[in-house]
C-alpha cells in the first residue's frame, strides 16, 4: 500500500477545503435560501376577492383581513368566525406549509452535520422531499377546496359582483416548492461527496 507523504498539518488543510469548498456553500446557500422563501410564502396573500363597490377581501393563511374601498380602514379577523370553507380550508392550509418550513429546518440542520461528519444525506433526502411535497400540495388543495364555492370565480348578487383570484403566496408556493426539491437534490449530492472525501482523507 502506497504510504501518503502529506503531513498531518497538510492533511488537515486538504480535509478542511474539502469540506468547506463551493459544493458546500451552494448546498448551504439554496437550503437556506428555501427555508427563507418557504417563510415567505407563509406571509403572503393566498386568496383575494375584489368587489365591484371597491372593497377587498384579503386571505392570508393566519387569517383574513378586509378593507373598505381605496381608502378604507382595514381590520383582521379570525377563520373560525367565518363560514365554510374558509373556516376549514384555510387552517389545513397553513400547517401544510408550517410542516414544509420545519421539514425545510431539519433539511438545514441535517446538511449542517453532514458537512461536519455528523450524519448521513439520507434524512435531508427524506426531509426535503417530504417538505416540497408538503408545500406543492398546500395550494392545490386550497384551490379545490375552495372551488365551486362563493370564494371561487365570479359572481353577482344584489347588483353587487365580486371576483376572486389566487395570491401571490399562492403562486410562490409552487416555485418554491420546485426549488425546494432541486435544492434537497443537490444538498443531498454534496453530502455524499464530502462524505466520499472525508473517507479518502482518513484513509489516507
Amino acid at each position: 500500500m502506497q504510504q501518503s507523504n502529506e503531513t498531518p498539518f497538510a492533511r488537515h488543510r486538504n480535509d478542511l477545503a474539502l469540506r468547506f469548498g463551493w459544493r458546500k456553500v451552494a448546498a448551504l446557500a439554496s437550503v437556506t435560501m428555501t427555508v427563507v422563501l418557504v417563510v415567505l410564502v407563509a406571509s403572503l396573500p393566498w386568496w383575494a376577492l375584489s368587489f365591484s363597490d371597491g372593497r377587498t377581501e384579503t386571505y392570508y393563511l393566519g387569517v383574513p383581513c378586509y378593507t373598505g374601498g381605496p381608502w378604507g380602514a382595514g381590520s383582521c379577523g379570525e377563520y373560525n368566525d367565518r363560514s365554510a370553507p374558509l373556516r376549514d380550508v384555510f387552517p389545513v392550509t397553513f400547517r401544510l406549509v408550517l410542516m414544509a418550513l420545519a421539514l425545510s429546518v431539519f433539511e438545514l440542520v441535517f446538511l449542517i452535520r453532514g458537512i461536519f461528519g455528523r450524519g448521513r444525506g439520507f434524512p435531508i433526502l427524506v426531509t426535503g422531499i417530504l417538505g416540497s411535497i408538503a408545500l406543492l400540495v398546500a395550494p392545490a388543495y386550497l384551490y379545490y377546496g375552495l372551488s365551486g364555492s362563493p370564494f371561487s370565480g365570479s359572481h353577482t348578487f344584489n347588483g353587487l359582483t365580486d371576483t376572486s383570484g389566487q395570491g401571490s403566496g399562492w403562486l410562490l408556493a409552487l416555485v418554491v416548492a420546485c426549488f425546494f426539491l432541486v435544492a434537497t437534490i443537490f444538498a443531498f449530492l454534496a453530502s455524499r461527496h464530502l462524505a466520499a472525501g472525508s473517507a479518502r482523507a482518513f484513509r489516507s
